[in-house]
């Protein structure tokens, strides 16, 4: 069994573990340890309990500094052949681990670090002109919109449509393009297809290898709907049910409907909205858009992260008032 350990000076062990569970889900055994938080802390008796303990499993330590305290303490015990110490830990190095198999390997765990270093670099939002791949990329893309097929000749094979207020971030970029085999996004959205800084916010967080297209609503669905479109896996975005809804009326089949996030981030009051869950907000025209939509797909579910147990969203709509 893969057993996870976080041992960091001061509470950023557990920290860390919030913030990777909050985006990936509990999808690991993890253990902290936030050393010398108080003076009579007994760090050594800490790691001796617990190695003890889980002598028969898998064990990745993750530490905070090479150099620190923590990890020189735990140096020795990265001697046994099933602990594994990664220290200079990183948000995309922890969640990598959490989401790989029991099995995972040592060359696995240094792909991954050896990715998170790519990730580490300074933003850079100043606009700039365009790489000639880029320049290429988008006469294509503005080509086969132009040549796109209608929704009654459509081929499209889209692997998920998800509605989600933050459109890419963590829980789609960790979680949801592993889950679903993913090699495309294709985010549906007005606003932030018309906005640079957006764009270029958002296609950061798009996994390596993972292409990636920002279209506004009309122009997305004439894009899925082009033959091309069914030589790739592809997750559909959308910010709002509404779109979604556009959406899947205009496109061909779709496995999975999934209603992630939405509502949250509108500037409509609260008061003013059904909530189908703590993420899920929803105004009394977009629940009337949810009704169609399970119409169309009574398959439709609440998930946030793969994960999470599947709530059929026709079940929910039932209990409404």
């Amino acid at each position: 069994m893969k057993r996870i350990l976080i041992a960091t000076h001061g509470k950023m062990a557990s920290g860390i573990r919030y913030t990777a569970e909050l985006i990936v889900g509990q999808v690991a055994e993890i253990d902290t340890i936030d050393a010398y938080v108080t003076p009579e802390d007994n760090v050594e008796e800490k790691f001796r309990e617990y190695f003890q303990k889980y002598e028969q499993d898998r064990i990745i330590v993750f530490t905070d500094l090479m150099g620190g305290s923590v990890n020189q303490k735990l140096v020795e015990y990265s001697k046994r052949e099933n602990v594994t110490l990664v220290t200079g830990t990183n948000l995309p190095v922890l969640m990598q681990v959490m989401l790989a198999d029991d099995d995972v390997t040592d060359d696995e765990i240094q792909e991954y670090i050896d990715d998170a270093r790519n990730e580490l670099q300074m933003v850079c939002l100043e606009e700039k002109k365009p790489a000639v791949n880029e320049v290429k990329e988008e006469k294509h893309v503005e080509k086969t919109v132009e040549e796109a097929q209608t929704f009654e000749n459509s081929t499209a094979k889209i692997a998920a449509l998800r509605v989600d207020d933050r459109l890419i971030h963590g829980q789609v970029a960790m979680t949801w393009t592993k889950q679903l085999r993913v090699q495309g996004i294709v985010v549906a959205n007005d606003d932030a297809a018309n906005d640079n800084t957006q764009k270029m916010a958002l296609k950061m967080a798009v996994p390596a290898g993972i292409k990636v297209l920002i279209k506004p609503v009309d122009q997305a669905i004439r894009v899925l709907n082009d033959p091309r479109a069914s030589k790739m896996r592809i997750l559909v975005l959308t910010r709002t049910v509404k779109d979604a809804l556009k959406v899947r009326k205009q496109v061909g089949e779709i496995e999975f409907l999934n209603i992630g996030n939405t509502g949250r981030f509108d500037g409509i009051d609260v008061s003013e909205k059904q909530l189908l869950s703590p993420t899920i907000m929803l105004t009394d025209s977009e629940v009337q858009a949810l009704r169609e939509l399970v119409e169309v797909d009574p398959k439709t579910c609440m998930q946030q992260v793969p994960n999470d147990e599947k709530k059929l969203v026709k079940d929910v709509l039932g209990k409404l008032k």
